[in-house]
């Protein structure tokens, strides 16, 4: 965890975030393609999320898997 917000410099690496050129401070670590989609624990598919940012992208990746279980 420690290792991939030192490498994030402890910026929010989400697509909003990036698409916007903002640079809220991350805290956590996510995985960028989820595990329940296929991604691993690699250090290229884990990267720095802000708190508010993680809730917003668990909860989108949540309503994909609900959406998908009705299938």
């Amino acid at each position: 965890r420690l290792l991939i917000l030192k490498r994030d410099r402890y910026l929010c690496q989400c697509e909003e975030c990036k698409r916007t050129g903002r640079g809220l401070p991350a805290t956590e670590v996510d995985h960028r393609i989820p595990k329940s989609e296929g991604g691993t624990d690699a250090p290229d598919n884990l990267c720095a999320i802000n708190t508010d940012c993680h809730k917003c992208k668990t909860a989108r990746e949540s309503a994909r898997a609900r959406a998908r279980a009705k299938s």
